[in-house]
């Protein structure tokens, strides 16, 4: 057995067909923490053993997470990043732990543990008696530290229980170590192969922590102590350097919400962040989200000095088809005028775009759903993702579907899908048709490219097909 201070365990999430597998950047940062705190620790990947919930892959997780916690002698044992759709792996984790080791040991952390009124999903249901809230990297190395002085994770203030609650919030993002990349030399995982000229070693990096806006339908802009936290640019390029100098990446994708999330000053910020990039590095591509409202303030200028700097694609979440359905899922923003900017921008540049689009919602109707299929052709977007609309707790959206905050786990528990995805449905379209109408959307949107053949179009969201463990 090999001791360990803290032995991390990284929960399997169902793989949609087209998406890789990247090691989660708040685990990574929560290493780092405890690296530089001089303490020791091993780390499970579940997503090495299954990559769907399947039942045969569920009950494989069972055997070999099993086999894997008897070679370990942790201090203590963290589970997470946990998010909804891992219940039932969750179940399976929690009771491997508490087979092999003193359940007083174990925490989770995570989104959902964030979550307010997600308490009982560990306490009871797991049998997990304690939870990190909020930024993980100080509570982690702290709770080592207690237990090292001969004290009990509930001793350790940052460490919230069924008797007492503490959210924790890091003010200066800046101050936090860079993340540490396991497997970043794995070819099949860092490695994109976009088309059959571009091929680039990839990173992913995050900037910010929290939303400044508050969708109903997102988890990100409704948390509590939501105050939004954004990284500065010269610290974001340290990382950039770091990944490019150390690791020989040279793609960067960068997985904020919204990387440049200020309207009124955007060509501001573009012009601040690319000046430095471009005089810090010259081989560096890479790619952002953003949102409709952010990229219809950019002036030409902006958009040219984005390709400069290395930007090869932006990732617009358009969602709806008009502004009233946008409206109804609290995002406020105008669709008016999003195609000629789009027009603008392939015009004069070499830049990719592609849309997100949200299918169902209260009262919506299958004819308008076909619209957002129909808008989404129109825009001459080089790629499209349809997703039917998800429900998660903690969110406004779950309040219109559930009666309280515990339904949602018997819920996908009792769902014959394996994803762990809650679908919204209205007296109008079911779940059912909603997914088939979600995967027609890649059919239409694909039809006469490359791409039409592929997985991620003959099935996104990998219901049909059996992955390869």
């Amino acid at each position: 057995m090999k001791e360990v201070d803290v032995l991390l365990i990284n929960p399997p999430f169902h793989s949609r067909s087209g998406s890789s597998k990247i090691f989660p950047l708040g685990l990574g940062y929560v290493i780092s923490s405890v690296n530089k705190s001089g303490f020791s620790y091993e780390v499970i990947d579940c997503t090495q053993i299954i990559s769907s919930y399947y039942e045969d892959e569920l009950h494989l997780l069972k055997e070999k997470l099993s086999e894997k916690l008897k070679e370990y002698k942790p201090l203590i044992v963290g589970i997470g990043p946990c998010i909804t759709t891992q219940v039932k792996a969750l179940k399976i984790i929690s009771d491997c732990c508490k087979d092999n080791y003193d359940i007083n040991t174990v925490f989770a952390g995570g989104p959902l543990a964030s979550i307010e009124g997600q308490e009982w999903f560990f306490y009871d249901y797991l049998g997990i008696n304690y939870i990190v809230k909020g930024d993980g990297e100080y509570a982690v190395a702290n709770a080592i530290s207690y237990i090292k002085k001969g004290k009990k994770l509930s001793d350790c203030p940052n460490i919230s229980h069924s008797s007492y609650s503490f959210y924790n919030f890091i003010s200066d993002i800046d101050l936090i170590s860079f993340p540490t990349r396991l497997y970043i030399d794995d070819t099949s995982i860092s490695i994109r192969r976009q088309s059959d000229d571009f091929t680039r070693k990839v990173a992913s990096m995050i900037t910010s922590r929290g939303c400044p806006y508050s969708c109903s339908y997102c988890v990100s802009g409704n948390l509590p102590y939501k105050n939004f936290r954004k990284r500065s640019n010269q610290n974001i390029i340290d990382e950039v350097k770091l990944l490019n100098e150390k690791y020989s990446v040279d793609d960067i994708i960068f997985y904020d919400d919204c990387f440049f999330y200020n309207p009124k000053q955007v060509n501001i910020d573009i012009e601040n962040f690319c000046n430095i990039l471009v005089k810090a590095t010259t081989d560096i591509t890479w790619q952002i989200e953003l949102r409709v409202d952010v990229i219809m303030q950019m002036n030409l200028e902006s958009i040219l000095l984005l390709e400069k700097s290395g930007c090869r694609q932006i990732n617009l979440g358009i969602e709806k088809s008009n502004n009233l359905s946008l409206k109804m899922l609290e995002k406020n923003i105008s669709l008016n005028d999003l195609s000629h900017k789009i027009d603008m921008i392939k015009n004069n540049t070499k830049i990719k775009l592609a849309g997100t689009f949200i299918l169902g919602g209260k009262n919506e109707k299958e004819s308008d759903v076909l619209d957002i299929i129909r808008y989404a052709k129109s825009l001459k977007l080089d790629f499209a993702h349809f997703s039917p609309l998800f429900i998660y707790p903690g969110t406004p959206l779950y309040k219109d579907f559930f009666n309280n905050d515990r339904e949602w786990v018997d819920y996908l528990i009792n769902d014959s899908l394996p994803w762990g995805e809650i679908v919204f449905e209205n007296k109008y379209i079911n779940k059912e048709r909603l997914i088939e109408l979600a995967e027609s959307a890649y059919f239409e949107f694909y039809k006469n490219t490359p791409y039409y053949e592929s997985m991620m179009v003959n099935d996104r969201f990998n219901l049909r097909g059996r992955p390869n463990i």
